[in-house]
């Protein structure tokens, strides 16, 4: 990788160029591709399933045109993530011709899963010193009343319907709707239940981190935006029936607040949730909105052992792949959900099946390979803890926030086989970077970050 100067890009309001609205395009198409496949054109959902990733790289390859296409931010070279990022990068690469692979299609799926969204690392960075933080505030408000608030009002009608209702399909009109209590388990505009978690989780963390934001810099408007975002996604979490998300999210505040530590508004955010919380039950009692929560809750008393299986089963992945896998793996794509339908539905050597993502992943790469992705995941955790700590402006601080939160709660869990959790892990990695590699620059330079500069 080559580097780049962050001067030479400094935001100067001139016009986007082109990549970076079809950069738009691929994120919006992330959070509306259920949609179109289940409900506008679902005789043409394996098409309009890729029609993201040749957005993406449409935008890469336009991009690519008039700058080096592994060009990173200079301060990024003091830290060990170029480095890994390389690393990952030759290893996924070398494991698509891994001698035990069963199939080259099977190889090329794997590609497109580790790799394919990897191309936001470089353009967000890139993109992050265009644009100024009012840009950024007018997107926020933009993301939240166009998207945000309407995916909470479809969920909320798709609960009220019946399972059987056309509004609770899924991409695939056989499988049966699962349900949470009485209620049909949402999917919002995307294809899945397991699509749909990692938005919400984002939704959450994206949420608290504007209220957190906003306390901590004195902006009310922001801090009235983040607690539309962050009520409105507390309202409809639970109807999704899952259970970890809202572990996941309570981790990621956990630690989002700690490495806050002394910045004086962590009691306050957590005031204004608990009361927040029990004015919302008062006023919500007997609502079909509040039986959500208690649906959930009752799935979750009921499978409190099942839960704690599942948990020490993850966790004792690494130890059962290194047994499986040895060092060096069976190939990417090799576990890949799908991976049977391009060897005729067959099974192979080293082939695991299951929902024990950790455990495939572990079974793909290789103990080798797994401790190189382990690192480079932890190497982006510092990064975005310094990011956070940082922060020069609420800006700063929602963007960096919200990518820690993102990153820690996929730490361990992989991001290869679902597509959100991909789009939006790769995704928050790219912003934190830029705006870390921002921060680099001196406040009294006259390049200076644009996302720390106050608004009129």
């Amino acid at each position: 990788m080559t580097v780049v100067e962050l001067q030479s890009d400094r935001s100067t309001g001139e016009r986007l160029p082109g990549w970076a609205y079809m950069l738009g395009l691929f994120f919006l198409l992330v959070i509306v591709d259920g949609a179109l496949r289940k409900w506008v054109l679902p005789s043409q959902e394996t098409l309009l399933f890729l029609v993201k990733d040749v957005v993406l790289w449409g935008g890469y390859v336009w991009y690519a045109a008039k700058r080096n296409p592994l060009e990173l931010p200079r301060p990024l070279y003091a830290t060990w993530v170029p480095f890994l990022l390389a690393v990952y990068l030759f290893v996924v690469v070398a494991q698509a011709f891994n001698i035990r692979q069963p199939s080259l299609l099977v190889s090329a799926l794997g590609l497109k899963a580790h790799l394919a969204f990897l191309p936001v690392v470089v353009l967000l960075p890139a993109l992050m010193v265009r644009v100024s933080e009012r840009a950024i505030t007018r997107f926020l408000w933009g993301y939240a009343l166009l998207v945000s608030v309407p995916i909470v009002l479809l969920s909320i009608y798709q609960f009220s319907q019946p399972r059987t209702a056309w509004i609770n399909r899924y991409v695939n009109p056989e499988a049966s709707v699962a349900r949470v209590g009485q209620f049909p388990r949402i999917t919002g505009t995307f294809p899945y239940i397991g699509s749909f978690a990692p938005y919400l989780r984002f939704n959450a963390v994206l949420g608290a981190s504007m209220v957190l934001g906003g306390l901590k810099w004195k902006r009310k408007s922001i801090t009235a935006l983040g607690a539309i975002v962050l009520g409105g996604t507390a309202i409809i979490l639970p109807m999704t029936g899952s259970r970890s998300p809202v572990v996941i999210i309570l981790i990621e505040l956990v630690v989002l607040l700690f490495v806050m530590r002394g910045k004086g508004t962590g009691g306050l955010f957590l005031g204004l949730a608990l009361v927040g919380g029990v004015i919302a039950s008062i006023g919500l009692d007997n609502s079909i909105l509040l039986r959500a929560w208690e649906a959930l809750a009752q799935r979750a008393q009921g499978g409190m052992g099942e839960a704690y299986r599942r948990i020490m089963v993850r966790l004792s992945a690494p130890i059962e792949g290194l047994e499986e896998a040895g060092l060096f793996g069976y190939g990417v794509g090799s576990n890949h959900q799908v991976a049977p339908t391009f060897v005729g539905g067959a099974t192979w050597e080293g082939w695991i099946g299951g929902d024990n993502k950790i455990l495939r992943v572990f079974a793909e790469l290789g103990a080798l390979g797994w401790l190189i992705l382990m690192a480079l995941k932890i190497a982006l955790l510092y990064v975005a803890t310094q990011a956070v700590r940082r922060s020069r402006s609420a800006v700063e601080f929602i963007l960096s926030a919200t990518a820690l939160c993102v990153l820690v709660g996929n730490v361990l869990r992989p991001v290869v086989y679902n597509v959100v959790s991909g789009a939006l892990y790769w995704g928050a990695v790219g912003v934190m970077l830029g705006v870390w590699s921002l921060q680099r620059i001196p406040s009294g330079s006259s390049f200076a970050s644009p996302l720390s500069r106050p608004t009129s």
